[in-house]
């Protein structure tokens, strides 16, 4: 099956929002009573077994790399890097957009954006 690439296009975009919409979500999970905290949670965890078979059957993978060290090499592009010093030891503290790759394969389809800190020791 050939897919075209606008179609291909829509569909990472649509898979990146999804997803920046249901780290969202797992935030507010943490906030209110317990009742809807469960609600929450129960709905974020549906939504993470049909996001990943979606990204399967179009054979993507979506990566998160919250709390992993910092290297240059990361498929990432870090909005705070100009922060920091050169020889600091950085973590990813956040994800503002995934990173998306074909499944099995090395090629990045899209950078992730992400927000870094300092690594604590």
């Amino acid at each position: 099956m050939v897919v075209d690439e606008k179609k291909f296009s829509a569909v990472i975009d649509l898979l990146t929002e999804s997803w920046r919409l249901n780290q969202f979500t797992k935030k507010l999970a943490q906030v209110g009573d317990a009742k809807l905290q469960r609600k929450i949670s129960n709905q974020v965890a549906r939504f993470d077994k049909h996001f990943l078979a979606a990204a399967e059957i179009f054979g993507v993978e979506v990566l998160d790399f919250t709390g992993e060290e910092f290297e240059t090499g990361l498929p990432i592009t870090p909005i705070n890097l100009s922060d920091f010093a050169a020889d600091e030891n950085l973590i990813v503290a956040a994800m503002l957009e995934p990173t998306i790759k074909f499944a099995d394969a090395a090629e990045i389809i899209k950078c992730g954006a992400a927000v870094l800190g300092r690594k604590v020791e």
